[in-house]
């Protein structure tokens, strides 16, 4: 493996839960064997002190027996630790001078010098337990120092001794055990950590292989969820609603790109057109103008869409700032009426001069007149002649409702969910001819959904239109 491929594999999820599966088993069999081994090694002294207290119990009984004598004792020590045991015990019996008197003759510690401690102790009543080592032993020894009294005085002092090395053999035993099973356990710590890390990781592996072969050309392939509802299954679940999100998204880029270059493409062929007509031959002056107003007004069908396009983008991005402050908007209801009053009678259509409420709101008064003016202007223009159009303002507390009616062509039911998208037109000759570039209502939309308000379309074919505005009285409350 080459270095490079080292760190990369260092720098991988499965080596890591490896890695700390690895060191929380060995932090788990070091603790657990420490203490077993010690919990083990504490048992086995308190075992050794019952036994040997046991055995002083059973002696106490000939050393206190007055018709006793020496030589009894002696014959039923020598006889008492005589025998073949598991456990060694040995004794020595000292007076109360502290010169030995009997000794067994398996006691390996009867060259040790008594300890004026451990005797001191004894005489005050204290059973006192001590571990000696002796030359030439493996093992230490567990010795007994106690004070036996007869009638208020000191009659001996009793040592009884305990070879340890069957229980530490067991000690032993237990420790040779763990360090064979703890290097097994480590090594099947890492095979099971590095299959369980694998099991847990491969969705995820999925997940990459699957995004990694989508493309532009099939945003709509989705990953698989496992429905276990884990955390894998809720990544595959919020990635496949992002992937959502993104083909949506680039399916409204790719019709926007279209729209645009159809949209764009017909000015700009009527003037390549009209520009092809006019170096033709040599023409009059009217002949020119004519051509040129056509031009011109190619030209500012194209500034209107590139200004349209600019304030969407602006939209789009959240970069529109709204210059909030406080207005009359049935003043500007009422200025727009009189402004579209002089195109209406070109068309003899009668804007009806309702008598609107007085009602201040907090709003940009540039980009709502722009909202009014738009709806207004689509008014006019899919009216009829003889029609008529009404405008009502309605206060309802904390928003305010405008209402906009015509008694124009109307719109059907299947356009009514379209018509705030941008290029839809439901009628493309007709809008065409008026000079609209189908973006006007998506622009009042995102006007009015940055004051927070609504807006909305009631209509039925050849019975007129209803748009429905509907603002916040101050947005920065709602």
């Amino acid at each position: 493996m080459s270095s490079k491929n080292r760190i990369r594999f260092l720098k991988t999820i499965s080596f890591k839960i490896t890695l700390w599966y690895l060191l929380s088993v060995m932090g788990i069999l070091l603790f657990s064997g420490t203490f077993l081994y010690f919990r083990l090694q504490h048992k086995l002294d308190k075992k050794a002190d019952q036994l040997i207290m046991d055995e002083e119990e059973e002696l106490l009984l000939t050393l206190l027996d007055k018709d006793s004598t020496l030589n009894d004792l002696n014959s039923a020590i020598a006889l008492e630790f005589s025998e073949d045991r598991y456990y060694k015990l040995s004794i020595r019996l000292l007076d109360a001078g502290g010169k030995t008197i009997i000794v067994s003759d398996n006691f390996s510690v009867q060259d040790l010098e008594t300890s004026e401690i451990a005797v001191t102790k004894a005489k005050g009543g204290e059973s006192v337990f001590q571990s000696v080592r002796v030359r030439e032993r493996k093992y230490p020894f567990r010795l007994l120092t106690k004070a036996i009294d007869q009638d208020g005085s000191l009659k001996y002092i009793l040592q009884i001794g305990l070879y340890m090395k069957p229980l530490y053999k067991t000690i032993e035993n237990l420790k040779s055990n763990l360090l064979i099973l703890i290097p097994i356990l480590i090594v099947l710590s890492i095979a099971g950590g590095w299959f369980l890390a694998r099991r847990s990781l491969s969705p995820i592996e999925n997940i990459t292989r699957t995004t990694q072969k989508i493309t532009a050309s099939n945003l709509n392939k989705r990953l698989v969820p496992t429905h276990t509802g884990d955390e894998v299954d809720e990544l595959a679940n919020t990635i496949n609603l992002m992937l959502g999100r993104i083909e949506d998204s680039f399916v409204r880029i790719a019709q926007f790109t279209s729209d645009v270059s159809h949209e764009l493409r017909t000015p700009v062929a009527a003037l390549k057109t009209g520009t092809e007509v006019i170096l033709s031959k040599e023409r009059t002056a009217e002949e020119y103008r004519d051509l040129l107003e056509n031009n011109l007004s190619a030209l500012e069908r194209m500034t209107r869409m590139i200004s349209d396009l600019l304030e969407l983008s602006r939209s789009d991005s959240g970069t529109s700032i709204l210059h909030l402050k406080s207005f009359s908007l049935d003043n500007l209801l009422n200025e727009l009426q009189n402004k579209f009053r002089l195109i209406s009678e070109t068309k003899n259509i009668n804007i009806l001069n309702n008598e609107l409420p007085d009602i201040q709101i907090e709003g940009d008064k540039n980009l709502l007149r722009r909202v009014f003016s738009n709806l207004l202007d689509n008014a006019i223009k899919f009216t009829s002649h003889g029609g008529s159009i009404s405008i009502s303002l309605v206060d309802r507390g904390n928003d305010v409702v405008t209402c906009i009616k015509d008694t124009g062509i109307g719109i059907s039911e299947e356009h009514q969910e379209k018509i705030f998208d941008r290029f839809f037109r439901a009628d493309s000759s007709r809008s065409r001819d008026t000079g609209g570039t189908g973006l006007g209502l998506n622009i009042c939309k995102n006007i009015v959904e940055l004051h927070k308000g609504n807006i909305q379309a009631k209509s039925k074919t050849a019975a007129g239109s209803t748009f429905e505005v509907i603002l916040p009285k101050n947005p920065t409350n709602s």
